[in-house]
């Protein structure tokens, strides 16, 4: 039998992770409903314009809540900013389930996006900072990633799929999808009041910061520019497709709509393993590479289904197959960018230069989730493969470009030098390669030598 401290610490780390994870569980369930509540609420009569905000309203909202709630986390700390969050989120989806037309359900999605939106850098901040082997951030920020992104979007499809086969109106059917993410909202927060704490690394960088907050653009331009541009490519990706892959399912197969629902369910369920085996992967091989494979992998099944659509299209079975395939491969960037901007930047500025990222990402969302469900209604569903090709190909050059090759050890001296007041060595470091061993920040010589430089980039990650 395990002691009763080993017993204590798995529960700990249990409800940890729980806390931490179920505010991207449920914002990942709102997002995956938008999916479906287009077909349900037809007895508001939404115009074309209007059922397009329905789905794009979240995205205003979670600009403004990355852009606010990361930098006040900086500040007042993550466990204030996730209860916020939680709270921000569940007074929206509550408001979503009580709609009575279709402005209130507009407004409602903006306000669930501003809770959603200060999730993405604080949930991913946090579980970083919280590791206590920073070569194990990735891992933790893409375990958190596994449980929202993968059941997230399973649970809204199943829950769906049996309001559907259950006969009830369709006017009911998407406020019991609501109903059930405020649940989960009301779930996430009571845990976060009762067990969630800010990890030391943070409380000490509140306290002295030495002006990595006033010289963080300046120095951070370089991985911030990367970053930023990165999420946004693949969130035109992501939400692009996910926001209306029930009409490509639609569009692709014959029979009732619960048949695209449970196409829908079926693909994420698949596409679990994928967010599984990343966690292992960030283990394995830097988080640089991870993200390279994932974009090289989309570009080439997209560009299978784009060019191959009217034949793909004529089997359901490999037309779902190829499409997994993407699906499976987008797992990985999804993770990286997550993981990789909420760990190359100091402490005292990780919650600012998550958010500037993720915000980036929406703003890629946003162009996604509308122009290409403009192109959905126009029956324009191989142009969107095609476009889904061509940004998945820009993204592998930006992560060649800008995105720094590092591993914990790396990590540690980079965060130890901008403490010390030194952002600019921190970013020399950062881009450096990775590193063998821990170096003190006192005795780092100011300028990188190119030797140096090159053992650097050829070092293993651990």
């Amino acid at each position: 039998a395990r002691p009763p401290r080993a017993v204590g610490a798995m529960v700990s780390a249990v409800v940890f992770a729980i806390a931490t994870g179920i505010g991207l569980l449920t914002d990942k369930y709102m997002l995956e409903a938008t999916n479906y509540v287009e077909h349900y609420t037809v007895a508001m009569t939404p115009t074309k314009a209007e059922a397009t905000f329905i789905k794009s309203a979240m995205y205003a909202g979670a600009i403004f809540g990355m852009v606010t709630m990361g930098p006040i986390s900086d500040f007042v700390g993550r466990r204030a900013g996730l209860i916020a969050c939680s709270a921000i989120t569940l007074l929206g989806a509550v408001l979503s389930f009580a709609a009575w037309d279709v402005s209130v359900l507009i407004a409602a999605r903006v306000i669930t996006g501003v809770g959603m939106g200060g999730e993405y850098p604080l949930a991913s901040a946090h579980s970083a900072e919280s590791s206590a082997d920073s070569s194990n951030g990735a891992r933790n920020v893409a375990l958190l990633y596994l449980f929202g992104s993968g059941g997230g979007p399973a649970l809204c499809s199943i829950i769906t799929y049996m309001l559907d086969c259950s006969g009830m109106p369709p006017r009911y059917i998407w406020r019991f999808i609501f109903f059930n993410g405020a649940v989960m909202a009301m779930i996430g927060l009571v845990l976060r009041v009762l067990t969630t704490k800010d990890a030391k690394q943070l409380t000490k960088a509140m306290k002295n910061p030495k002006g990595t907050r006033r010289d963080f653009i300046l120095h951070y331009w370089r991985p911030l520019l990367g970053t930023s541009l990165i999420w946004c490519l693949f969130d035109v990706v992501e939400y692009g497709l996910k926001q209306n892959d029930a009409a490509i399912f639609a569009a692709s197969a014959d029979g009732p709509y619960r048949n695209s629902i449970l196409m829908v369910f079926c693909q994420r369920l698949l596409a679990i393993p994928s967010l599984a085996l990343a966690p292992w992967l960030l283990t394995r091989f830097a988080s640089k590479w991870v993200q390279l494979a994932g974009f090289i992998g989309c570009t080439i099944a997209n560009f299978a289904l784009a060019s191959g659509y009217d034949q793909l299209k004529e089997s359901t079975l490999l037309f779902n197959a190829v499409y997994l395939v993407q699906l499976s491969f987008q797992s990985l960037p999804g993770v990286t960018s997550m993981a990789i901007s909420a760990e190359i930047y100091p402490s005292a500025v990780r919650g600012t230069g998550a958010a500037i990222s993720a915000a980036a990402g929406k703003f890629g969302a946003t162009f996604g989730s509308f122009c290409f469900t403009l192109m959905k209604e126009n029956g324009l569903i191989q142009q969107i493969f095609a476009v889904v090709t061509c940004t998945s190909c820009a993204a592998v050059v930006l992560t060649v470009l800008l995105t720094p090759h590092y591993n914990g050890h790396t990590l540690d001296l980079a965060n130890e030098l901008a403490a010390e007041g030194q952002p600019r060595k921190a970013v020399k470091v950062l881009y450096g390669g990775p590193r063998d061993a821990d170096t003190s920040a006192k005795h780092f010589d100011n300028s990188l030598s190119p030797s140096s430089q090159e053992s650097g980039s050829d070092t293993d990650t651990d």
